[in-house]
């Protein structure tokens, strides 16, 4: 794997494991839509009963919070999502599907532009995507 970043850019370049940190979020997009909708899908079943959960410890008792757990789940889910799109939706329009194409399916860039233009936007992705999950 071929990621690095360009040095010249140096207000946004990262450190090292932010950026992996930031990459790999990125790269995990689909997986977490797909957990997501599998959550919100759990969340309206009724009358489904899930005691294998881990319950929490209170005195001499255990609470099991069952919905909240998915209601934490389900929130902490879709504000990643949503910090990777608006880091995506803060590029500029014409670079965001290529971006997108590359970074989560993995589709090489077009040749509609220069390499270097792609990475240098590609590298503005991930530094938004670090500021938006608070990582940087």
């Amino acid at each position: 794997m071929k990621d690095y970043q360009q040095k010249r850019m140096k207000n946004h370049v990262l450190p090292q494991p932010v950026y992996r940190q930031a990459l790999w979020a990125v790269k995990d997009l689909l997986r977490m839509k797909r957990r997501l909708s599998e959550l919100r899908s759990e969340a309206y079943a009724v009358g489904g009963r899930d005691f294998l959960k881990p319950c929490a410890g209170y005195g001499s008792g255990f609470v099991c919070d069952v919905t909240g757990n998915r209601a934490a789940q389900i929130a902490n889910l879709s504000w990643r999502i949503d910090a990777i799109v608006n880091a995506l939706n803060a590029l500029p329009e014409k670079y965001r599907e290529g971006i997108e194409r590359k970074m989560v399916y993995d589709v090489p860039y077009s040749d509609d532009y220069h390499p270097n233009t792609w990475k240098r936007w590609q590298q503005v992705f991930l530094y938004n995507v670090a500021v938006n999950l608070s990582i940087l």
